[in-house]
């Protein structure tokens, strides 16, 4: 269903740089549009966008909707937010917002960090929970950041903490090599992700470029029902051209 597939599409790129030193890598701010589509049939759109201000604040959103077409049966809007700050030492979240609605489902949901006690606290409708926390823990979708910093450190191993759901949850990542995509907004030499999973019915790859800052041009996906979707570029902000591809 699109709640599960459109933004969340890009939530499997995950946030792999809570313990490495950022300040040799800048990102810029930026804007980026996908399409996402189940098999061959185009189902929804998303966009992510980062802005930053002073003392490394910064402010990371994702919107997702579903195409026209298909708005009659799949109706969900999906709207993240993300709020913290870039460090020498990597992401720290403050806040997360997530909200679904048009849907059947609505929900809400949003986490607070408090790293004096080390400790998360979240309002999910009726249910609130707090749990401890270690240092470099993220939220879902700022660690979409994480990943374009580990890569550009030279990361090709990663294992990373997200608070989510009332649980803290490993998330590992492995460089497979690399390849060309050729996607609505270019083509592109990309390095190529795969997350490692213990359940092996479930399949998941990335694509980013190193052009782009290590933006993720592609991300696919197979279920375990054995459906295929995938997340594709469209279009991006030019502030993510690297020195060398802007001259």
């Amino acid at each position: 269903m699109l709640n599960r597939h459109l933004a969340p599409a890009l939530l499997l790129v995950a946030g792999l740089c809570s313990d490495g030193a950022l300040a040799s890598v800048e990102l810029p701010d930026f804007k980026a549009t996908y399409e996402l589509s189940r098999g061959s049939m185009k189902i929804g759109n998303s966009t992510i966008e980062l802005s930053t201000g002073a003392n490394g604040n910064y402010t990371y959103k994702s919107r997702s909707w579903p195409v026209r077409w298909v708005a009659w049966f799949l109706k969900d809007k999906l709207y993240e937010t993300s709020r913290g700050k870039l460090t020498d030492t990597g992401i720290r979240p403050d806040n997360y917002q997530y909200q679904r609605i048009g849907g059947r489902k609505e929900r809400e949901a949003n986490l607070t960090f408090n790293w004096k006690t080390m400790r998360v606290h979240n309002d999910v409708e009726d249910s609130k929970w707090e749990m401890d926390i270690p240092p470099g823990t993220l939220d879902k979708l700022v660690s979409q950041l994480g990943m374009m910093y580990a890569l550009a450190m030279g990361k090709t191993d990663i294992t990373f903490n997200i608070a989510d759901g009332g649980k803290l949850k490993e998330y590992r990542f492995k460089v497979v090599g690399e390849e060309t995509v050729e996607l609505p907004a270019g083509t592109f030499d990309t390095v190529k992700i795969t997350r490692l999973r213990e359940d092996t019915k479930r399949e998941t790859f990335i694509w980013c470029a190193p052009e782009l800052h290590y933006l993720p041009v592609r991300i696919w996906q197979r279920e375990k029902d054995d459906s295929e979707y995938q997340s594709d570029l469209e279009s991006y902000s030019t502030s993510l051209r690297t020195l060398s591809q802007s001259q």
